[in-house]
């Protein structure tokens, strides 16, 4: 059996049927497409603003406490699709992806706003206190490991202290268009130009499916 062709043809079946169900009226095309701009986020980031990536946290956890005057005491959070450690540059990136231009909320815009204000040092605090409250001890665990590699937090004998420091933040949304040409915008049109030098199958197939994802399925 030619696995080349296979894999071909696996990669396009995989993303005709995201092309197709996106159109569906209870499908969440961003849950399932996110993992493929993550493996290009280095490329699109670097592509963008000059500034190579150190470190992604996928699902970064923000404390609701930490963000908001009338629930001070709330362990829980919300979270940003992912945050980019640039260390040469001293800056970090609050990336949310969107595949659906309808699907951007002032709310979502406000929160992000209040956690690039508060900066990385209170994040991270306000992570150090969920991990007291909450009963996913082996997740978080993983995530302070995360935290440990890239030097925000120091852990000896179960005992974490903070040690990270403040960055530059930018907030970046991908999104299909970007209708007002806004830096903090990266369209899908764009995502396409910065991964045409990528002549792997699944790149290739990506980019094609990104031409088709600028189109709003409500429309």
């Amino acid at each position: 059996m030619d696995t080349s062709l296979n894999s071909k043809v696996l990669i396009d079946r995989l993303f005709s049927l995201l092309d197709d169900w996106r159109n569906l009226p209870a499908y969440q095309l961003e849950r399932r497409a996110d993992i493929f701009f993550a493996i290009y986020l280095d490329k699109i980031i670097k592509s963008k603003f000059g500034d190579s990536i150190d470190f992604i946290v996928p699902e970064f956890p923000v404390r609701v406490g930490d963000v908001s005057e009338k629930l001070p005491d709330l362990n829980k959070s919300f979270k940003i699709d992912y945050v980019a450690v640039c260390e040469a540059a001293k800056k970090v990136y609050f990336i949310e992806i969107k595949t659906d231009q309808g699907s951007r909320r002032d709310k979502q815009d406000w929160y992000l706003d209040k956690a690039k204000q508060i900066n990385i040092t209170k994040l991270v605090d306000g992570i150090i206190k969920i991990y007291g409250a909450t009963i996913q001890k082996r997740k978080y665990d993983n995530l302070i490991s995360l935290l440990t590699k890239i030097g925000w937090v120091l852990t000896d004998s179960g005992i974490f202290t903070n040690t990270s420091k403040d960055y530059e933040i930018v907030v970046v949304y991908i999104q299909p268009v970007n209708q007002n040409n806004e830096n903090s915008i990266i369209s899908f049109a764009e995502v396409a130009s910065f991964l045409a030098d990528q002549y792997d199958d699944l790149t290739k197939r990506f980019v094609q499916s990104l031409t088709s994802w600028t189109t709003n399925p409500n429309d």
